[in-house]
């Protein structure tokens, strides 16, 4: 597929530039509406990564002898950031409304210590979610913290699903990953924790590889996508110590969802290596930051209750059969387990994902010929026994600690190798095939909005044996900014907005709202989409041009 361009004004702008823009956008009001829904700390483990971040900024940057304790590492930074784990009053107790929490107040800035358990983390991602506390103090500085963060990760989900439509017959592709996009990813994308952005790189990159290896006769056609891979490989490497694990795993699943011939023949086209060689500095950092956080003094935070309990003398191998056992008890947790564990989505949500993803598991089951699916192999298999042992190591001195939020890069790889397996059948765009979307998405939607309102309804009134969704609007105990009715409009336009332009992407000349016919969809004047009228793939950008005559594009 080839990079086109629309025409405005003498200047030319790329399809893709186009498409990540829009894209941008509507991930960021995502993942920002997130951001101001959760009262503050209300992330888990937001308040170690918060505290770090305001100690990286003011350079403390490496643990000091003498500063590790049992229970974490001690910085010193503003009051307000110091007293953060205070806020967790709500914490595992779902009937608790928000209201208990303290103020944080902006005149509360003397210096105090702080203790993260996030100290030997790499000091990248909190350089950049720790400035606003330079120049601000108080609530907004922290909330100004959680937007930087969302905005980053919207960056690289948008690069990631703009690499995916430059796929050849990407319909597919892009559907799935956009399954994956579970209200738990969008969750996390709102607060302040390098888990997010571990997620949205871990997509980008194994996006933009297998497009590169989709077009490897010709890598000019996709640079964008190498750019892609390119930023992620630099961001990986510099998040968390385990971030360069899913990075491997998605390039091993990249390189086994084509035949070899083509990964060969990738590396050595010379812009795959001069690709690679931009990301050899910033990768050599991130490995000279992990042995310097290895050898460095101890800083061991404790788990909550409840997660983990170590033993010393167990043998490793119990630990990873017990990881092995509980593999799939971590699902709910892909699709939403907010907070910190305490509060799961609606079951409606639960069975409308688990549905869709059951079907799309199974569907490799029912295509042949089965050998053309070693992606999809793999990736399932490095989904089951990767985690298991990550958590072996660990097994002995911290326990059972793995939650389901950190094997997510890996369920979105996995998710996208099966629409790049179905890439060889045909995309039904038309009858029975289009009402069954038209209906499915409006299901989607209306969950990740259910999903949304009900988090809400946890911090503002709790959720109780009785159902109290009245008290949201009688008497609500806390309120988020801007206020939980106003953020949940605000949310369901941005999905509907989002689900819109993804089923005029995949089915053109159709809407959500109404049946357009193909030869009635409007003139392409701009670049829009015309129906079927078209050998290629409209972009996300032509879609969202046209949106009004469909849904209002909030």
């Amino acid at each position: 597929m080839s990079i086109s361009s629309r025409p405005t004004k003498g200047r030319s702008i790329p399809r893709p530039l186009r498409t990540f823009a829009v894209l941008t956008g509507l991930f960021a009001v995502l993942l920002g509406l997130w951001s101001a829904a959760t009262p503050l700390m209300g992330f888990p483990d937001e308040p170690a990564h918060t505290i770090k971040a305001a100690a990286v900024v003011r350079g403390q940057v490496l643990v000091e002898e003498g500063t590790s304790f049992g229970h974490g590492v001690h910085v010193k930074v503003p009051d307000y950031i110091a007293n953060l784990h205070g806020q967790g009053c709500y914490k595992f107790n779902r009937g608790q409304a928000a209201d208990c929490a303290p103020l944080v107040y902006a005149d509360d800035t003397y210096t105090n210590i702080g203790v993260t358990s996030a100290a030997s983390y790499n000091p990248m991602y909190y350089w950049l979610v720790g400035l606003p506390t330079l120049i601000m103090s108080g609530a907004p500085a922290i909330y100004a913290m959680r937007l930087i963060s969302a905005l980053f990760c919207a960056v690289f989900f948008a690069a990631g699903f703009t690499a995916l439509t430059e796929l050849r017959r990407p319909q597919f592709a892009v559907l799935l990953a956009a399954l994956a996009m579970t209200p738990m990813v969008l969750f996390l994308g709102g607060g302040i924790n390098p888990n997010s952005m571990e997620i949205a790189a871990t997509m980008a990159s194994f996006s933009g590889f297998v497009v590169v290896l989709d077009n490897w006769r010709n890598t000019k056609l996709v640079i964008p996508a190498l750019a892609t891979v390119a930023a992620s490989t630099v961001v990986l490497a510099n998040a968390r110590q385990i971030s360069l694990v899913w990075l491997l795993c998605a390039l091993v699943a990249g390189v086994c969802s084509f035949k070899l011939r083509r990964t060969l023949q990738v590396f050595a086209d010379k812009r795959v290596l001069f690709a690679v060689g931009l990301t050899v500095p910033g990768t050599l950092l991130g490995l000279l930051w992990t042995w310097i956080a290895s050898n460095g003094p101890a800083n061991v935070g404790v788990a909550p209750d409840g997660i983990a309990s170590p033993h010393p003398d167990a043998p490793l191998y119990r630990g990873f059969l017990i990881m092995l056992d509980r593999t799939f008890d971590f699902f709910p947790q892909y699709i939403g387990v907010m907070g910190w564990l305490d509060t799961p989505v609606p079951e409606l949500v639960m069975l409308v994902w688990s549905a869709l993803m059951i079907a799309a598991l199974v569907a490799p089951f029912c295509i042949r010929p089965l050998r053309s699916w070693t992606g999809y192999w793999v990736s399932l298999a490095m989904l089951y026994v990767v985690p298991a042992l990550l958590q072996t190591v660990l097994w002995r001195s911290m326990g059972f600690i793995w939650q389901g939020r950190y094997t997510l890069p890996l369920v979105v790889v996995l998710f996208i190798t099966v629409g790049l397996g179905l890439r060889r059948l045909r995309f039904a765009n038309k009858g029975m095939a289009v009402k069954a979307a038209r209906i499915i998405f409006w299901l989607v939607g209306g969950c990740h909005t259910l999903a949304f309102v009900y988090v809400l309804r946890r911090y503002v009134v709790g959720i109780s044996e009785l159902a109290n969704w009245q008290t949201l609007f009688s008497s609500p105990d806390w309120q988020p900014p801007f206020g939980w009715l106003l953020l949940t409009v605000l949310y369901l336009g941005a999905s509907a907005a989002g689900m819109e332009i993804l089923f005029r992407y995949l089915y053109p000349g159709q809407s959500l709202v109404k049946r357009v016919n193909s030869k009635g969809a409007r003139k392409d004047t701009r670049g829009a989409i015309r129906g079927r009228q078209t050998d290629r793939q409209p972009s996300v950008s032509e879609v969202s041009a046209i949106l009004p005559s469909g849904l209002p594009n909030n």
